[in-house]
């Protein structure tokens, strides 16, 4: 567990111990990970009061979605970081786990079900001497990690314009004979996943807690948390146009193979309307009779290719007036 206080007077962060953190005068920042046993006592000693079992178990639950609930001493608030992304060609493989926030007066705790989701790094630019933006409050500090995490879906969108293209390249190629359906069709159930099972649920968490929080924001917070919840509703804004966009890759995919499939029934019917009168002279001088009018003229075989070359002509002629050519 990692115990910071941030000082409202410099703006400076260092790192604190539980039996310093009761006689702080700042902001005191817990984050705790699941190694981290027996957190739920330090706290108690800390604020004087115990967290609820139902949101210590919610605390532990490593698929709860995006929520936010208010205690009478405290508010919880759950939000999904990204633990994984596979964004390779073709793949929107993207995992991630919940960080539950607890606010009460100037604590905050960040609760963690895996390291993958840790503040680690922003955590150690404060304690070597970056300054924290004011204000220096329980909600102004949830304000600061929740950009952190929202940039990382922001960092997506990218990653995700580069897979369009991916599919976009297979789909319209004019040489391409595109048969990785299975690949298509899970990427887009991926995508989709993304969408309403990630993004969508922790916006609506952000509006709800923007709404209800009974925190004191001053106008500084309120501005920047509108700011990430403005970010979260660009992603998922981004994620429901690349969703369009694959949909309509498909259709566009089909319409093409449908007109090089009439280009070709086109071009076979043409051929079929110029040879079958030609089959039709052919067929009937091919008859083993032996009298017909024309087999004993000289010159039966040359009218007979006139005739030919005559047809065809008048039927090319013909095609080409209709606009069929």
């Amino acid at each position: 567990m990692n115990i910071t206080l941030i000082s409202g007077s410099t703006m400076q962060a260092e790192a604190i111990t539980v039996q310093q953190a009761a006689s702080a005068n700042g902001v005191v920042w817990l984050d705790i990970y699941p190694h981290d046993s027996g957190w739920e006592r330090d706290v108690e000693q800390l604020l004087g009061f115990s967290i609820d079992e139902q949101h210590v178990q919610d605390a532990q639950n490593p698929t709860h979605p995006p929520f936010f609930d208010a205690a009478q001493q405290y508010e919880m608030l759950v939000f999904r970081g990204l633990t994984h992304t596979t964004l390779q060609l073709g793949s929107f493989q993207i995992e991630s786990s919940p960080i539950v926030f607890f606010m009460a007066g100037n604590v905050l705790l960040s609760v963690h079900t895996t390291l993958k989701t840790d503040f680690h790094l922003l955590r150690a630019r404060w304690l070597r001497g970056m300054k924290v933006r004011p204000p220096i409050t329980a909600a102004g500090i949830l304000c600061q990690l929740l950009t952190w995490l929202t940039d990382q879906y922001l960092n997506l969108r990218t990653p995700f314009a580069q897979q369009l293209e991916h599919w976009q390249k297979q789909l319209l190629h004019p040489d391409s004979d595109f048969r990785d359906w299975p690949a298509l069709l899970k990427a887009g159930s991926q995508l989709r996943s993304y969408r309403l099972t990630m993004v969508e649920p922790q916006e609506e968490a952000l509006d709800e807690w923007l709404d209800e929080t009974e925190l004191e924001l001053d106008s500084r917070t309120e501005i920047r948390l509108n700011d990430v919840l403005e970010h979260f509703r660009r992603v998922s804004r981004d994620a429901e146009i690349l969703q369009n966009d694959l949909e309509n890759l498909v259709q566009i995919y089909f319409s093409a193979t449908n007109q090089r499939t009439n280009e070709i029934i086109r071009v076979l019917t043409i051929a079929s309307v110029i040879f079958l009168p030609l089959n039709l002279l052919a067929g009937i001088f091919g008859m083993n009779f032996e009298h017909m009018p024309g087999l004993a003229s000289n010159y039966g075989f040359v009218w007979l290719l006139l005739g030919m070359l005559g047809i065809t002509a008048v039927a090319l002629w013909l095609l080409s007036w209709k606009r069929w050519l």
